[in-house]
Protein backbone atom coordinates (compact mmCIF):
# COMPACT_ATOMS: atom_id res chain seq x y z
CA UNK A 1 0.00 0.00 0.00
CA UNK A 2 1.42 3.32 -1.00
CA UNK A 3 0.02 6.46 0.51
CA UNK A 4 -1.27 7.53 3.89
CA UNK A 5 -3.81 5.57 5.93
CA UNK A 6 -6.28 7.94 7.57
CA UNK A 7 -9.27 7.42 9.86
CA UNK A 8 -12.36 9.30 8.76
CA UNK A 9 -15.59 10.01 10.64
CA UNK A 10 -19.05 9.46 9.11
CA UNK A 11 -20.17 11.46 6.11
CA UNK A 12 -22.66 10.66 3.34
CA UNK A 13 -20.37 9.52 0.50
CA UNK A 14 -18.24 7.47 2.87
CA UNK A 15 -21.30 5.89 4.50
CA UNK A 16 -22.38 4.56 1.12
CA UNK A 17 -18.97 2.90 0.68
CA UNK A 18 -19.10 1.47 4.21
CA UNK A 19 -22.58 0.04 3.54
CA UNK A 20 -21.30 -1.71 0.40
CA UNK A 21 -18.32 -3.16 2.27
CA UNK A 22 -20.59 -4.24 5.13
CA UNK A 23 -22.90 -6.04 2.72
CA UNK A 24 -20.02 -7.76 0.91
CA UNK A 25 -18.52 -9.09 4.15
CA UNK A 26 -21.67 -9.66 6.24
CA UNK A 27 -23.95 -10.57 3.31
CA UNK A 28 -26.31 -12.66 5.45
CA UNK A 29 -26.86 -9.87 8.00
CA UNK A 30 -25.78 -6.44 6.70
CA UNK A 31 -26.53 -3.30 8.68
CA UNK A 32 -27.66 -1.56 5.51
CA UNK A 33 -27.33 1.99 4.30
CA UNK A 34 -30.25 3.37 6.33
CA UNK A 35 -28.87 1.97 9.60
CA UNK A 36 -25.34 3.13 8.87
CA UNK A 37 -26.58 6.58 7.81
CA UNK A 38 -27.90 7.15 11.34
CA UNK A 39 -24.29 7.17 12.56
CA UNK A 40 -23.65 10.40 10.63
CA UNK A 41 -25.59 12.47 13.19
CA UNK A 42 -26.05 10.07 16.09
CA UNK A 43 -25.00 10.85 19.64
CA UNK A 44 -25.03 7.16 20.61
CA UNK A 45 -23.22 5.40 17.75
CA UNK A 46 -20.64 6.15 15.10
CA UNK A 47 -18.06 4.58 12.86
CA UNK A 48 -14.52 5.23 11.79
CA UNK A 49 -13.33 4.29 8.33
CA UNK A 50 -9.73 3.41 7.51
CA UNK A 51 -8.94 4.85 4.11
CA UNK A 52 -5.87 4.93 1.92
CA UNK A 53 -5.16 8.33 0.51
CA UNK A 54 -2.73 7.93 -2.35
CA UNK A 55 -0.08 10.59 -2.77
CA UNK A 56 -1.57 13.61 -4.50
CA UNK A 57 -5.04 12.05 -4.69
CA UNK A 58 -7.93 13.89 -3.01
CA UNK A 59 -10.17 10.82 -2.79
CA UNK A 60 -9.49 7.90 -0.50
CA UNK A 61 -9.94 4.15 -0.93
CA UNK A 62 -11.96 2.47 1.83
CA UNK A 63 -9.95 -0.31 3.47
CA UNK A 64 -12.12 -1.09 6.49
CA UNK A 65 -14.33 0.31 9.23
CA UNK A 66 -15.35 -0.09 12.86
CA UNK A 67 -18.91 0.65 14.00
CA UNK A 68 -19.42 1.24 17.72
CA UNK A 69 -21.64 2.78 20.37
CA UNK A 70 -20.75 5.97 22.23
CA UNK A 71 -21.97 4.97 25.69
CA UNK A 72 -20.14 4.62 29.01
CA UNK A 73 -20.36 0.86 28.47
CA UNK A 74 -19.57 0.97 24.76
CA UNK A 75 -19.75 -1.86 22.27
CA UNK A 76 -18.07 -2.60 18.98
CA UNK A 77 -20.89 -3.70 16.72
CA UNK A 78 -18.86 -4.44 13.62
CA UNK A 79 -15.30 -4.32 12.45
CA UNK A 80 -14.37 -5.25 8.91
CA UNK A 81 -11.36 -4.97 6.63
CA UNK A 82 -11.32 -5.59 2.89
CA UNK A 83 -10.03 -9.17 2.43
CA UNK A 84 -7.01 -8.12 0.34
CA UNK A 85 -5.89 -5.71 3.10
CA UNK A 86 -6.16 -8.04 6.09
CA UNK A 87 -3.22 -9.00 8.31
CA UNK A 88 -1.59 -5.56 7.86
CA UNK A 89 -2.52 -3.91 11.16
CA UNK A 90 -5.71 -2.17 10.02
CA UNK A 91 -7.90 -3.94 12.58
CA UNK A 92 -5.65 -2.74 15.39
CA UNK A 93 -5.61 0.77 13.94
CA UNK A 94 -9.42 0.83 13.79
CA UNK A 95 -9.74 -0.40 17.38
CA UNK A 96 -7.19 2.17 18.60
CA UNK A 97 -9.13 4.91 16.80
CA UNK A 98 -12.40 3.78 18.37
CA UNK A 99 -10.79 3.70 21.82
CA UNK A 100 -9.53 7.26 21.35
CA UNK A 101 -13.02 8.49 20.42
CA UNK A 102 -14.52 6.57 23.35
CA UNK A 103 -12.06 8.07 25.84
CA UNK A 104 -13.07 11.52 24.58
CA UNK A 105 -16.69 10.51 25.32
CA UNK A 106 -15.62 9.27 28.77
CA UNK A 107 -16.51 5.64 28.07
CA UNK A 108 -15.40 3.30 30.81
CA UNK A 109 -15.60 -0.14 29.21
CA UNK A 110 -15.65 -1.52 25.70
CA UNK A 111 -17.37 -4.81 24.83
CA UNK A 112 -17.57 -6.98 21.75
CA UNK A 113 -18.70 -10.41 20.65
CA UNK A 114 -16.66 -12.56 18.29
CA UNK A 115 -17.12 -15.99 16.77
CA UNK A 116 -15.06 -18.35 18.89
CA UNK A 117 -13.75 -19.98 15.70
CA UNK A 118 -12.51 -16.65 14.27
CA UNK A 119 -9.01 -17.14 15.63
CA UNK A 120 -7.39 -14.17 13.84
CA UNK A 121 -10.01 -11.82 15.33
CA UNK A 122 -9.78 -13.38 18.81
CA UNK A 123 -5.99 -12.99 18.66
CA UNK A 124 -6.30 -9.35 17.56
CA UNK A 125 -8.68 -8.51 20.41
CA UNK A 126 -6.49 -10.21 22.99
CA UNK A 127 -3.46 -8.31 21.69
CA UNK A 128 -5.42 -5.06 22.14
CA UNK A 129 -6.13 -5.88 25.81
CA UNK A 130 -9.58 -7.46 25.61
CA UNK A 131 -10.41 -10.22 28.11
CA UNK A 132 -12.96 -12.99 27.70
CA UNK A 133 -15.82 -12.53 30.17
CA UNK A 134 -18.44 -14.94 28.87
CA UNK A 135 -19.84 -17.14 26.12
CA UNK A 136 -23.11 -16.82 24.22
CA UNK A 137 -24.06 -20.34 23.15
CA UNK A 138 -25.09 -20.80 19.51
CA UNK A 139 -25.07 -17.00 19.02
CA UNK A 140 -23.97 -17.07 15.38
CA UNK A 141 -25.71 -18.80 12.48
CA UNK A 142 -24.51 -19.93 9.08
CA UNK A 143 -22.76 -21.92 10.47
CA UNK A 144 -23.81 -22.14 14.10
CA UNK A 145 -21.08 -21.08 16.51
CA UNK A 146 -20.69 -19.75 20.04
CA UNK A 147 -19.69 -16.12 20.62
CA UNK A 148 -16.98 -15.07 23.01
CA UNK A 149 -17.97 -11.96 24.93
CA UNK A 150 -14.91 -9.79 25.49
CA UNK A 151 -14.32 -6.63 27.51
CA UNK A 152 -11.64 -3.99 27.78
CA UNK A 153 -11.46 -1.43 30.57
CA UNK A 154 -10.73 1.97 29.06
Amino acid sequence: MEGEIILLKPEKELTEKVAKLDESIFHSSPWGLSSLSRAEASETETYLAACLRADGNASAELLGYVLFSLLSDAEIYRIAVEPEHRRRGLGGLLIAGAEEVLREHRAERLFLEVREDNLPAVSLYRSRGFKEIGIRKAYYRDPCCDALVMEKIL
